[in-house]
């Protein structure tokens, strides 16, 4: 009979002192309770676990995509810069190859001009604006001295204004072409 009252006793302990937390607003913390929460917690943990390893895995998705998208981007800006060099390089030839047009362009013309000089003396028709070597010689230096006057004012313009340079670039050409005596 007095492990029955123990037995009763200590139900009666746990029975006050349950009753006690719920006066107090605590709910009474049971073996049972403990143990449920323990299992729920464990649910939890799986399930966080479960979450983490498939974050995990998208991560890493996302990374190899990053590198994938990081190598094309690469690739397509070396595929950029050799179009780049291939368009710097067409446009340099087209430069050369227009002055060249030009100078010959310009030669053609003064070969043209000579040759119709040429026809009307044959002609006889030709007449003749410097009658004396002086007079010839004056217009030639005239000349000469309008064409280095063009000359300076090209260059002073490249150095004052560099951004115009490729704008005058082919006019300079041109005028420092004309500017060497004609060999003919």
């Amino acid at each position: 009979s007095s492990g029955i009252n123990a037995e009763y006793g200590r139900r009666e302990t746990i029975s006050t002192r349950g009753d006690a937390m719920v006066k107090q607003g605590k709910k009474a913390e049971t073996k049972g309770t403990l143990k449920k929460k323990v299992s729920e917690l464990r649910k939890k943990v799986k399930s966080l676990t479960v979450e983490a390893s498939g974050c995990d895995t998208e991560i890493k998705k996302l990374r190899e995509h990053q590198s994938a998208l990081a190598q094309t981007l690469e690739d397509k800006n070396v595929s950029c810069k050799e179009k780049q060099q291939l368009v710097d390089d067409l446009s340099a030839q087209h430069e050369k190859i227009m002055l060249e047009k030009d100078k010959v362009t310009q030669d053609l013309l003064s070969k043209q001009k000579k040759v119709k000089y040429l026809d009307q003396v044959k002609n006889n028709t030709y007449k003749m604006m410097c009658k004396t070597e002086d007079s010839i010689e004056k217009v030639r230096n005239r000349e000469t001295e309008r064409l280095q006057a063009l000359v300076n004012i090209v260059d002073h313009m490249n150095r004052e204004y560099p951004h115009l340079k490729p704008a005058l670039h082919r006019a300079t050409l041109l005028l420092n072409w004309r500017a060497v005596p004609e060999q003919m």
